[in-house]
């Protein structure tokens, strides 16, 4: 599991600068929590909480939120991919995508309750259904694109030898 959790994680660190140094100032995506929602569509709960812990990690040390905010959100983002894996038919993209829109929103609400619970002043409703919503919006609309990176390298992994992603079927969930 060590391998597939530090590619998975280089990819994470790949996208995480590239939407907060590219992109942030104009564009604002939430790809990683995007990320994280196709890999615990797969078989591998280890991995899937594994890079969440890591990536978790990563966001609460970039941001001026109080540690452990993001984690909690991205752990979420798993446990909701999860549940949506077991009780649901994801294996098209429109349900996909609807199940990562679910998830995105449960993910902001979870932010922002945390941070007002934290005593911390929050975006008026009109400004987070404005901006935020608009921002999940475009964030799923890149969900096939993620969907097709994680099989993709799912792929490269399996061609390398690791048996734990040989094993399971490798379109069965995604498509």
């Amino acid at each position: 599991m060590t391998v597939p959790l530090l590619l998975y994680s280089l990819v994470g660190l790949g996208l995480f600068y590239l939407q907060n140094l590219a992109f942030f100032p104009h564009v604002r995506l939430r790809l990683l929590a995007l990320l994280l929602f196709y890999v615990g569509l797969r078989p591998s709960l280890s991995l899937a909480l594994g890079l969440g812990i890591v990536l978790g990690l990563l966001q609460d040390s970039y941001a001026a939120t109080p540690f452990g905010l993001h984690l909690g959100a991205s752990l979420l983002v798993v446990a909701a991919a999860r549940f949506c894996r077991r009780r649901f038919l994801v294996q098209r993209p429109v349900p996909q995508m609807l199940a990562s829109l679910v998830t995105l929103l449960l993910q902001e609400a979870a932010l922002r309750g945390g941070l007002m619970v934290l005593g911390f002043q929050s975006f008026s409703l009109d400004q987070l259904i404005r901006y935020h919503s608009l921002e999940i919006v475009a964030t799923v609309a890149l969900g096939p694109a993620l969907a097709f990176l994680v099989l993709g390298l799912e792929k490269l992994l399996s061609r390398w030898g690791w048996r734990a992603l040989r094993d399971a079927p490798l379109a069965a969930d995604l498509w």
